[in-house]
This record gives C-alpha cells, sequence and structure tokens, in this order.
C-alpha cells in the first residue's frame, strides 16, 4: 500500500470516528450514551484489561531464577568483604535500605548492564549500555524536575 492510500483511508476513519458521536448527540440526542455510559465503559474496559494481563503475566512460568545480588560472598567466609560487597550483596537492613537507595537514585543495575554481541567464529563480546544509563538518568531526573516544579500549582 503507497502512502497516498494509507492516508486516505487513515484519513476517512478519523472522519467517521468523528461523526458518528456527532450525529449520535446532535441528531439523536443521545447525550446520555455518549457522555455517560461509554465514557464509564471505555474506563472499565481499560481497568478490566490492566488487571487481565497482571494476572496473567503473574501466572506465567519464569523458566529462571534471575539472580538479583552480585556475590555470595557471606556464604564463603575465606572470601574478603569489602564495602562494596555489602552493598551487592546485603545481609542487614541497613544494607538493603542502602542498595536500595543507590538503585532508585542511581539506577545502579542499569549502570551495570552489559550487551551480549557475537563476534567472530564462536566469539561472544560484551559491550557497555551507559548511554542507556545516562538517557535513563537524564530522563528521570528531568521528569522529577518537571514534577517538583509543578507542584506548586496543587497547593
Amino acid at each position: 500500500m503507497n502512502v497516498i492510500v494509507s492516508l486516505t483511508i487513515s484519513s476517512i476513519a478519523v472522519v467517521v470516528l468523528v461523526l458518528i458521536p456527532l450525529i449520535g448527540v446532535w441528531g439523536l440526542h443521545l447525550h446520555y450514551l455518549f457522555g455517560v455510559v461509554i465514557p464509564y465503559l471505555a474506563a472499565a474496559t481499560f481497568f478490566v484489561g490492566i488487571v487481565y494481563r497482571v494476572v496473567d503475566w503473574a501466572k506465567s512460568p519464569v523458566p529462571f531464577r534471575i539472580p538479583s545480588t552480585c556475590g555470595q560472598q557471606k556464604t564463603m567466609p575465606w572470601v574478603k568483604r569489602t564495602y562494596v560487597d555489602y552493598l551487592d550483596n546485603p545481609d542487614s537492613t541497613l544494607g538493603t535500605v542502602l542498595r536500595m537507595v543507590l538503585e532508585i537514585l542511581c539506577f545502579r543495575s542499569l549502570f551495570r548492564n552489559t550487551k551480549l554481541q557475537f563476534g567472530s567464529g564462536e566469539k561472544i563480546k560484551y559491550a557497555s549500555a551507559k548511554w542507556l544509563w545516562l538517557g535513563a538518568i537524564v530522563f528521570h531526573y528531568a521528569f522529577l524536575t518537571v514534577l517538583i516544579r509543578h507542584l506548586w500549582l496543587f497547593t
């Protein structure tokens, strides 16, 4: 399908979707249907769909366990633990809180993210994904700034 046909079909669909409520409200006086029933049905359909997707996702089997920590030094007494190990594999409430603070404020796991690339032959190369981390940090902190700046409208 070429661009002209695609634009024509899309434009006709938009015009029809605009004309349906206009004719329904002005011509047939179905104010209650288009002003109350259809919006509530749309909202209910949206929320039921979201709940269905979450339940369906929760029921799906997990093929492997995704580790949430980097090391198991606590279980190996001969391995000396550094302060980084206490954050990677916390064994106390304070360590867990500190790890969560770093995760929330710095996206620590995304910073450590690497992508796998197949090289020539059977060689595997690991590449850094620091641009993804930087983009995520910039986006989320900009969004936080906009949110905080807009809070004065609600106080």
